[in-house]
Formats: structure tokens, sequence, C-alpha cells
């Protein structure tokens, strides 16, 4: 039975519901107070698109009115309004992953409710355990992929269906255009998590003592009860508790972000550079790689490589050469280095985890697997990107002031770090000539 049909039988049987009277009669009354707007598609310029209370009076026969508010137009659109009231017309992935949020957030309502009760005391390995089996039985995965990853779902359905291969380019161009689209997102969420994550350490380094009922007791009867309530007045009374709260919350939102992020394509230098960004950040931190990023990183810099090897360089071409950075812009030579270092660190650290291991002998050397022995290789790759785009840095004459600074950027870190007298010297006369050029305005 298609999930359509089952919809009508549910409002069949339900019919001579009161609640359901009643909730028809509020959804009736609703509909009469929101405003006429337009609706995609649009209606030729001269007339007026009927507004989502026409549309409920216009389904008829024609049209199912679902469960949830929506309207099937039959062309794989649906009119529904969202949380805010605004009326949209759109596929019908995007309805169900609106629902499906809605589903979401009432799960980890759920979680979060049954945690206080059930698990608050219960140690790390009994609180893993606890938290694995709450999710499997209120599906709190699938219900997280129905409602973040709706689209490429149906998109990846649908091209298994009709028999064409999902990874085309043309869906990983789609993909990586979603995922830049993330990147100042990942900025502000990340900005605010790290301020509120400093804040939170500030109230708890400075919150007052007086009240602190000291270390747990054992067990779990009534002195732990005790002592239980009065450690959470003094987080109530001292702001640990909201502290905590917001820095938790705004986590949360960081790391579901980080999981869209590792869940789409690369196509693009930029894409590649923001993954490798995510993963740098997690290593920064010493916390697990979001699931997935790893393999898809790799994925996305072979498959890259491999597209612009097609592209560019003749068979037999190793990958470091098919570059062609005297082409390229200043700028571009930077986002190349910023990939580069990126991602080779990544690699790097990729290849001395122990999936990429065979054995470790005594004295620490390692033995790597067919993966391992990929990553390190890539690394290596990487880094002779980062020396070839170093020289060709070395070898431009500037044309302006932009390329100037993009130039003295890029070779201010490795001048300095290599600690060579002769080279300091030379790129100190250089910031010289540009501020005189700065000055003169040139």
């Amino acid at each position: 039975m298609s999930f359509r049909a089952s919809l009508k039988n549910l409002i069949r049987r339900d019919a001579e519901h009161p609640s359901l009277r009643e909730r028809a009669a509020d959804l009736q009354a609703d509909l009469s107070r929101v405003a006429r707007q337009p609706v995609e598609p649009a209606a030729p310029a001269t007339e007026s698109a009927p507004d989502f209370a026409d549309q409920v009076a216009q389904a008829g026969p024609d049209h199912d009115v679902l469960a949830g508010g929506g309207i099937d137009h039959r062309d794989g659109t649906v009119s529904y309004a969202d949380a805010s009231g605004k009326v949209s017309r759109r596929p019908m992935a995007h309805w169900i992953g609106f629902n499906a949020l809605q589903m979401h957030n009432r799960v980890q309502s759920e979680i979060g409710r049954r945690r206080v009760f059930e698990a608050n005391h219960l140690p790390g390995d009994a609180h893993e355990a606890w938290e694995a089996r709450i999710r499997r039985e209120l599906r709190s995965d699938a219900v997280h992929a129905l409602a973040f990853r709706h689209d490429r779902a149906f998109e990846a359905a649908q091209a298994i269906r009709t028999g064409v291969e999902p990874a085309t380019q043309a869906l990983r161009d789609q993909a990586d255009a979603e995922l830049l689209a993330l990147a100042p997102v990942w900025e502000e969420a990340l900005d605010l998590y790290q301020r509120l994550s400093d804040e939170e350490s500030l109230i708890g380094e400075t919150a007052s003592e007086d009240g602190w009922p000291g270390p747990a007791p054992d067990g779990v009867g009534p002195e732990w009860r005790a002592w239980f309530r009065q450690k959470e007045d003094w987080r109530e009374r001292t702001g640990v508790a909201s502290a905590e709260e917001a820095s938790g919350e705004a986590g949360t939102a960081l790391f579901k972000i980080e999981e869209q992020i590792a869940d789409l394509p690369a196509a693009s230098l930029d894409g590649l550079k923001l993954k490798a960004r995510v993963a740098q950040r997690s290593e920064d931190i010493g916390v697990e790689w979001v699931v997935g990023l790893g393999d898809g990183l790799v994925r996305d810099v072979l498959a890259f490589t491999e597209a612009q090897a097609d592209r560019r360089s003749p068979s037999g071409t190793k990958p470091v050469d098919m570059l062609d950075l005297a082409s390229v812009t200043m700028a571009e030579l930077q986002t190349i280095q910023d990939v580069a270092e990126h991602v080779g660190a990544v690699a790097y650290a990729y290849a001395w985890g122990p999936r990429c291991h065979i054995s470790v002998n005594r004295y620490g050397a390692v033995e790597y697997n067919t993966a391992g022995k990929l990553m390190h290789w890539l690394g290596d790759a990487l880094t002779e990107v980062e020396s070839a785009v170093d020289r060709e840095v070395r070898r431009r004459v500037p044309p302006n002031s932009a390329a100037r600074e993009t130039r003295l950027e890029m070779l201010a870190a490795p001048v300095i770090q290599n600690g060579d007298p002769e080279q300091i010297e030379a790129f100190a006369r250089e910031l010289l000539a540009h501020a005189e050029a700065e000055r003169a305005g040139r």
C-alpha cells in the first residue's frame, strides 16, 4: 500500500474522532488568516497565484491533503506552511525534511528527558551503553539522516533507480556548491561555540564554592540523591548550568554542520580546504573526526586529482606535475598552498592512525597497509605541491599592491621558520619596499 493510500485510510478511519474535528476547525480558522501571497511555480504575471487556502479549497479529487498540513499537487511538489507560518510550494523531499526535522527535535527532547531520569547517575561505560540503546530504540540516526540529508538521499535513490551512477561530475559539482554554502555557516557556528566555551570556562573557574557539596558519595541511595540535588542547586545558582547548556547547544549545532560538511563531496579547491579545516579543528582539540570525514576527504582528493589529470595531463604524467602554476593568479596560488598544507597534514595524520598500519616494531617504525601507503604518498605529494608553489611565488614579480601583499603573506612564515639570516634580511628589504610603494600609492 502506498504512503498516500495509508494516510487516506487513516483519515477515513478516524474521521469521527473529536480531536480530528477540532483540529480540522482550527486548521480552517488558520487558513482563513493566511495572507494571500504567490507560491512557486508562479502563475502568469497577469494573474495572481492562489494562496494556501485557495489550494486547499481547490484540492478536490485531483489532489491529496496530506497529514501534517501539506497539499500534494501530484507534480512532485507540496504546499505547506513552515514553523513561521510562511507558505511555500516545494519539492516533496523538502516537505518530508520539514516534518522529519520536527520528529528530530522531539526525539532529541525525549533523549534529553530520559537522560536526566535514567542515566545521569550511571558510570561512563554504562552511560555509553544506555546512550547507544536509547538511540536505537528511538531510531535517532535514521530520523537525523531524514531530517538533514533528505535531498541527497532522494537524489541517490533516484539515480540508483534509473541506473545512473550517483557520483557523476554534475552531482559532485552540485554537492560542492552546497558544501561551499556551508563555509560561512560553519565559521559563524565555530565562533559562537568558542565564545560560549570560553564563557563557560570563565564562569566555572570563578564560581563561588559556597554550597558546593564536594565529591559524590558511593551508591545511589538517599545520600547520593541529596548530594545530586545540592550539586544541581549550586550549578543553577552560580550560572554553571546555564553556561554549560549554552555551550553544549552551540557545540551540537556546530557538530551537525560538520556532519553535513563530511557528507558532501568536494569538487573544488575551496571545498577541499573547508573539509580539511574541519579535520584540522578536530586534530587541534584532540577529538575524533566526524564520522565519514576522513574517508570522504581521501575520496575527494583522489577524485579531484583524477579529474584534473584527465583534463590537463598527458598519459603517464604524475599528479604533482599536472598543476600549471605559472598560469594562475597569486590569490589562486595562496589557495592551492593552503589546501596542500591542510590536506597534506590530514593525510599524514590519517596514515599515523592504527587503521593504516600492519604493525609497529619495537623501535616505533610503522609498516603501512595499502591505505597507509596511499595516505603517506598523498602527504608526500602535497608537500611537493607546497614546495612548487613556494618556488613559483619567489619567482614572480607582483604587478600590483594586492598581489604584492599576498606574496609577502605567503613568504613570511617559511622565511622566518627557515632561520636563514640572509633570507630574513632580503625579506625585510621587500617589506620596506612594499611600505614605500604603499605610501606612493602604487
